[in-house]
């Protein structure tokens, strides 16, 4: 039986004691929380978020630790698997085993554990594209309320490096960075559980997970399935460049300024003339550009190869016009596989992507 499905046989501490409705984020939430990802904070006691991994960190003390959530708006029946498509979510305690999860009103994400301070790390996991994720009701949503503690327990300081990263990392694309189907075959991992979209997909183990994991970055990782610049997807989502200012409709992007922007658009538009492609890309660059003043931004060609000439020659344009902090990475020859790689296809790319970034973009040579 998963961790998750175990009674908890102790009574639960909430950590919320807040209930101002509608507060600022910073006052929303108790210190020790660090939220990373694309979160809705502005509403007391409540973390909403429509992009997998996004992710919280906390560090407690006790031996025994649970997830609260909001599930009112999600929904099991989807067309594409009427069996049922809740989100999931994954976490670890410490530097234990990851375990998963469908998301339910509580999940227990830790029990018997030793006497003494623990630190865990919860992600979102994987969500069904399909389901309504930018138009509220947001079918396709993590709502989290909180982490319950045993009676005794407590919610710790954070780490300092929580609070300001040595690096940081915001990805944008499609389904593609999102993690979609990069557990293509995989039928879930609690007994009962049929196939569904959220286990296939695992943002975790997407090529953008694994490489900021590689570079020990804390990111963001923003995809919406189907999408391109111009190009409407699933889940009701704009493209890219109606929704960058925006983490689901009408609520605008927060002040998160991060070091490096990876952007990996241009798969869903492939069969765009050049010409007509590369002043969206102009304009996407320059739209993230007002965004992250400071931030290096990095123009991935798409690994298919898609917009390739377009993309580069947007990058030129930026250089040209006084913008050294942007950067094209060539990525021909790194993966032949299928549109969406699998796992083990996602860790060779992040394998090579950490690598031109050190080299090419976090090298102390390429600061500029």
């Amino acid at each position: 039986m998963s961790l998750n499905m175990r009674r908890a046989r102790f009574p639960v501490i909430p950590l919320l004691l807040l209930t101002s409705t509608v507060l600022q984020a910073a006052a929303t939430w108790p210190a020790g929380y660090r939220f990373f990802g694309r979160w809705d904070l502005r509403a007391a006691g409540r973390a909403v978020t429509v992009n997998s991994g996004s992710y919280v960190l906390a560090r407690f003390s006790g031996t025994s630790l649970r997830a609260t959530f909001d599930v009112s708006v999600n929904q099991a029946h989807c067309v594409c698997t009427p069996k049922g498509s809740f989100p999931t979510i994954a976490w670890r305690i410490d530097e234990g085993k990851w375990e998963e999860a469908e998301v339910a009103a509580t999940v227990l994400l830790g029990d018997g554990l030793a006497r003494g301070q623990h630190t865990v790390m919860l992600m979102v996991r994987g969500l069904d594209e399909h389901q309504s994720r930018w138009t509220p009701p947001l079918v396709a949503s993590v709502t989290f309320t909180g982490f319950g503690l045993a009676k005794g327990g407590k919610l710790e300081k954070p780490l300092p490096e929580w609070k300001k990263p040595s690096l940081s990392i915001e990805f944008l694309g499609d389904s593609i960075t999102e993690g979609v189907v990069v557990n293509e075959g995989r039928a879930g991992v609690v007994e009962g559980i049929p196939f569904t979209w959220p286990w296939l997909a695992d943002a975790r183990l997407s090529y953008a997970g694994q490489t900021a994991t590689r570079l020990g970055a804390a990111w963001r990782q923003v995809g919406f399935g189907a999408t391109g610049l111009a190009r409407a997807g699933s889940g009701d989502a704009p493209g890219a460049l109606d929704s960058f200012n925006f983490f689901y409709a009408g609520c605008p992007r927060d002040d998160w300024q991060p070091d490096v922007v990876i952007v990996n658009q241009g798969t869903n538009e492939g069969s765009m003339p050049a010409n007509e492609y590369q002043p969206l890309y102009a304009r996407y660059l320059a739209m993230i550009r007002k965004a992250y003043p400071k931030a290096k931004i990095v123009a991935l060609r798409p690994f298919c190869g898609a917009q390739e000439a377009a993309i580069q020659a947007a990058v030129k344009a930026c250089n040209a016009a006084g913008d050294s902090n942007v950067h094209y990475i060539n990525t021909t020859g790194w993966y032949s596989g299928p549109l969406h790689p699998n796992i083990a296809g996602s860790a060779a790319l992040a394998d090579k992507l950490a690598n031109a970034l050190k080299a090419q973009v976090l090298s102390p040579k390429t600061s500029r």
